[in-house]
């Protein structure tokens, strides 16, 4: 929840400066005390329930770019205009912009957090260690069988071969 947000919010609209004298004004305060309060509840508290799957990084503005994502492709799918797959194609675009900044911010505060507290730092240090040493893995390809032999090969460069005799065949 962004709490500064939450606090000028509550500055802007609950105002005490006057004072309350009688009851018609008492109940008219706790009346608009009842407003503001479920304006902030509509405004700042997430409508999704927490799961096993949810992300750290997750905030309402990728909340809404995904819904509104869905709704578009839903207009996409019962229209079925080219309008209307630019537009879902444009806002797709938009949405892996915003989840990745959002997933940026989180993961430099994080580091940042890591960097300052004292016992993390070594965890930290111990993290960059690990990782510089690891090798970096190549991407795996699926197991290819060539068409005079029986079996599966996996090794990479057989698969080299067969995927140069299939698509790179000599003419001669």
């Amino acid at each position: 929840m962004n709490t500064e947000a939450l606090s000028a919010y509550l500055r802007i609209h609950l105002s005490l400066k006057r004072s309350l004298d009688d009851k018609t004004m008492m109940n008219d305060r706790v009346c608009k005390i009842i407003r503001v309060l479920q304006k902030i509840i509509k405004k700042f508290i997430f409508l999704t329930k927490s799961s096993n799957w949810a992300k750290d990084f997750w905030n309402q503005s990728c909340f809404e770019v995904v819904m509104k994502l869905r709704r578009l492709q839903i207009i996409w799918k019962t229209q079925d205009t080219l309008e209307a797959w630019n537009k879902y194609l444009k806002h797709n675009d938009h949405k892996n912009k915003i989840i990745q900044q959002t997933k940026c911010v989180h993961f430099r505060t994080q580091m940042h957090e890591l960097s300052e507290a004292l016992k993390s730092i070594w965890r930290f240090a111990k993290w960059a260690r690990i990782e510089s040493q690891l090798s970096k893995k190549l991407s795996q390809f699926s197991s290819l069988k060539r068409s005079d032999i029986d079996h599966m090969t996996t090794m990479f460069k057989k698969k080299i071969e067969i995927l140069q005799e299939k698509f790179f065949f000599s003419s001669s």
